[in-house]
């Protein structure tokens, strides 16, 4: 296999993250990188050996000699990226979300249409081995409900971005969770939600019941002023699986034993989910197919079009 020649969109901590994977996968090659600062692309540069800075994504998407792109900016700025790298047709990596609203997301949908540009979204936690591990222990009986808390500890996030995540936080980090109820429950066909509604700009307590195409109950709750973080339970036919916090995980089985959910070695020597992830974008970029659960542009519609529904 010829070596893969790797652009990198950013240079913040998922972009430090990213490239510990990726200079451990074979063909990978960190070929050049762009931020809105030179200082921050060379000081990784230096550190992943990565010999070209480019002064823009233009400059960086136009070299012929990148053969795909890892876009890793801030929330608030992928969109307006995105929109413009889907035209080179270049194999690219998102990471999440792609934007902050559904309306976007079908804007960029009907845009790659006419590109058809191969893109993944970067939704690590549907890498994570302890998940993968935890889906085939339930696969084997039959899961009845799912319950998903998606707390935020919002009082301290809003001190540090700014209003534009604030507003759209949901989409901006929430949206992780939420997603998760598509990983391990299927596709959704009822939505029901309530949600406090004194400010319905920046709504943040939701309790949502949903019915998955597979008949599972679920429930999906966040207090995003309540002390907490995230947790998974799987209640299953005579067992249950517990995540929590999601790095975490348990199950008992019908005689109550409790036992461990053990991550792989790969997810304690990085961030979890981050090999396993890179190495589908590698088999994207390979084979032209996503495989589960790998996620596109396309693919993610329907964890928005719930977070709609959670959120109205």
């Amino acid at each position: 296999m010829k070596q893969i020649n790797l652009g990198v969109i950013g240079t913040g901590n998922m972009a430090l993250q990213h490239l510990k994977v990726i200079t451990k996968i074979k063909n990978f090659n960190p070929y050049g990188i762009t931020s809105k600062t030179n200082k921050n692309s060379k000081n990784l540069s230096q550190k992943f050996n990565i010999k070209h800075i480019y002064d823009s994504y233009i400059e960086l998407i136009k070299d012929s000699k990148i053969d795909a792109v890892l876009l890793l900016v801030s929330a608030d700025q992928t969109y307006k990226i995105l929109k413009k790298i889907l035209e080179y047709q270049k194999p690219v990596f998102i990471e999440k979300p792609p934007c902050l609203s559904i309306e976007e997301l079908n804007i960029l949908i009907k845009k790659n249409k006419k590109y058809k540009t191969l893109n993944m979204v970067g939704y690590n936690r549907r890498f994570y081995s302890i998940f993968n591990k935890g889906l085939k222990i339930a696969e084997k009986g039959k899961i009845l409900g799912i319950l998903i808390e998606g707390h935020e500890k919002f009082w301290q996030i809003k001190k540090i971005i700014n209003q534009k995540l604030i507003d759209k936080w949901i989409y901006a980090n929430s949206s992780h969770t939420i997603d998760l109820l598509r990983f391990f429950g299927g596709e959704f066909n009822q939505v029901y939600s309530l949600q406090n509604l004194s400010n319905k700009k920046n709504s943040n307590q939701f309790t949502a019941i949903l019915k998955s195409n597979k008949n599972i109950h679920c429930g999906y709750i966040a207090y995003w002023d309540s002390p907490g973080g995230w947790s998974i339970t799987i209640f299953g036919d005579k067992f249950k699986i517990v995540f929590s916090p999601l790095e975490k995980g348990f199950w008992i089985d019908k005689n109550f034993k409790k036992r461990l959910i053990k991550p792989n070695k790969i997810d304690i020597l990085y961030k979890p989910g981050f090999y396993q992830q890179m190495l589908a974008f590698k088999n994207l970029i390979t084979y032209k197919k996503i495989k589960f659960p790998g996620q596109s542009i396309e693919d993610i519609i329907k964890t928005f079009e719930i977070i709609k529904k959670i959120s109205l």
